[in-house]
């Protein structure tokens, strides 16, 4: 539900997320993932689907898949603290892609790095040659004094190819009316490249978790160099004194210790900023609470009431108010 400012913008239901899947071994050494997702209209669109195997201390994994970007944006939907991911999050990061991906772990520090080329649920036209890139991301994880720390460094570097054009633009941090979207940059023509740089840090102590992020956009083109930006940083707390799970540079979710389950207080501050030379998409400043009960390990409720201050595209500014409760179920 929303409580509109100038723009109305739709209440109701949603399935957020509908996925099935498979995974397995194809071999003592191989093994694969393929998962699809229903949700938004019904049509299948590819998550991830992929092989992997072990290389030289590390994994190896080939197909469709997560680019090495932004803690956020790697941590599972299953394992998220809010209902949506960071605004900047949502709209610098790059979707899924194909490609090959190397990750290795040498004690307190893992280096992923990836080759990629188009999205899987899109098709090349006859002819054309398909964006490619290439992604580094690099994480020190020491743990002291049983507190886990983060610090990452992450870069892509994008070649558009014949497909020279962008257009970033996202809704307040609630998914339920597609159709309002209230930063917004157009359609931004003659992109040559892409790069994008991220900076993470953040830390588990205990019942206390802490995660903040920056990152930029930038681009290269025959019209007009622009260059975007996204932060966010956020504090979550579990009332019954669980600890949310670390590993290697991801977060996962927590694990109730108890049958009465576990409950977790957080809240979360974003700034997206789509405003650079000629190019005025706007600028949204988030504030989320969210509390989160966790009654089984796969089984969760959500609920996230978001304040929103943005100065949308056209020069007004709006401040909408939306809440919304999630019943997630994985297995």
């Amino acid at each position: 539900m929303y409580k509109d400012d100038v723009t109305e913008i739709g209440n109701g239901f949603n399935v957020r997320r509908g996925r099935l899947g498979m995974q397995g071994n194809l071999s003592p050494d191989w093994r694969f993932v393929i998962e699809y997702d229903f949700a938004e209209g019904g049509d299948a669109s590819a998550a991830d689907v992929n092989i992997r195997t072990k290389l030289a201390g590390g994994n190896v994994t080939i197909g469709h898949q997560r680019v090495p970007f932004s803690l956020n944006t790697l941590t599972s939907s299953n394992s998220i603290t809010f209902m949506e991911r960071s605004s900047g999050s949502t709209v610098i990061t790059p979707d899924r892609k194909l490609g090959v991906r190397f990750d290795k772990t040498f004690g307190n520090l893992t280096s992923e790095s990836m080759l990629f080329g188009r999205t899987m649920n899109t098709e090349g036209d006859a002819g054309k040659d398909d964006s490619m890139g290439l992604a580094q991301r690099i994480i020190y994880h020491p743990k002291v004094d049983d507190v886990q720390y983060h610090f990452a460094g992450a870069f892509v570097y994008q070649d558009m190819g014949d497909y020279n054009t962008l257009r970033l633009r996202d809704r307040p941090e609630l998914r339920i009316d597609s159709g309002v979207r209230l930063i917004d940059t157009g359609t931004l023509e003659g992109i040559n490249s892409i790069n994008r740089f991220g900076l993470e840090a953040a830390l588990i102590n205990g019942a206390w978790s802490a995660e903040a992020e920056a990152m930029t956009l930038s681009t290269s083109s025959t019209v007009e160099d622009v260059s975007f930006s996204g932060y966010h940083f956020q504090l979550s707390y579990v009332l019954t004194g669980e600890s949310r799970s670390y590993k290697n540079g991801l977060f996962s979710g927590v694990k109730p210790s108890k049958e009465s389950g576990a409950i977790e207080v957080a809240a979360r501050y974003s700034v997206t900023d789509l405003n650079d030379g000629t190019v005025f998409g706007g600028e949204q400043k988030n504030l989320t609470l969210g509390v989160n009960y966790y009654l089984l390990n796969n089984l969760r409720f959500m609920g996230n009431i978001v304040f929103s201050d943005i100065d949308t595209p056209s020069g007004v500014t709006e401040e909408p108010i939306g809440f919304g409760v999630r019943a997630q179920y994985h297995f």
